[in-house]
């Protein structure tokens, strides 16, 4: 309404929009439309996330969190491709958590791929792994080549 004041006072005129009206297959379309970008109303309207390389990259690491730690034990991922309707969000702790699992500043990464490549342990493991399983293709390869 300050706009249409506005526009009243420099070029003294009516400040009004013509009605916009369309048809009910445009608006049953535009309805269709929207309810695909959304999860439904089950899920309170999610909205699809656009993908970008870090959240692909963070997703390809949830999927593999199963080589991220020896000890604990995660199902099968049946999902071969990611999901379309997901959320990300940061964790906030509270203040009984300040000495227990806390994680200091220094420590805190923007993304989960950050924070393994930063973790050490991590990186010795995934360097051990890959050279086991090097070794194994170039030991297959000469046995192979012996056989012919």
């Amino acid at each position: 309404m300050k706009h249409c004041k506005l526009y009243k006072e420099l070029f003294n005129n009516e400040c009004s929009l013509s009605p916009y009206n369309q048809s009910k297959r445009k608006l049953k379309r535009d309805h269709k439309k929207e309810q695909e970008r959304t999860a439904g109303p089950g899920w309170y309207h999610m909205s699809a996330p656009e993908m970008t390389d870090e959240i692909k990259n963070d997703l390809t690491a949830l999927q593999m969190r199963r080589t991220w730690d020896r000890k604990s034990f995660y199902k099968k991922n049946d999902m071969k491709t990611f999901p379309k309707y997901f959320q990300i969000g940061t964790i906030v702790e509270t203040s009984a958590d300040y000495y227990h699992s806390r994680i200091p500043k220094k420590q805190r990464k923007r993304t989960i791929v950050e924070e393994l490549l930063a973790d050490e342990e991590f990186r010795q493991y995934s360097k051990k792994k890959a050279n086991e399983i090097n070794s194994r293709k170039t030991n297959f390869k000469g046995k192979m080549r012996k056989k012919k």
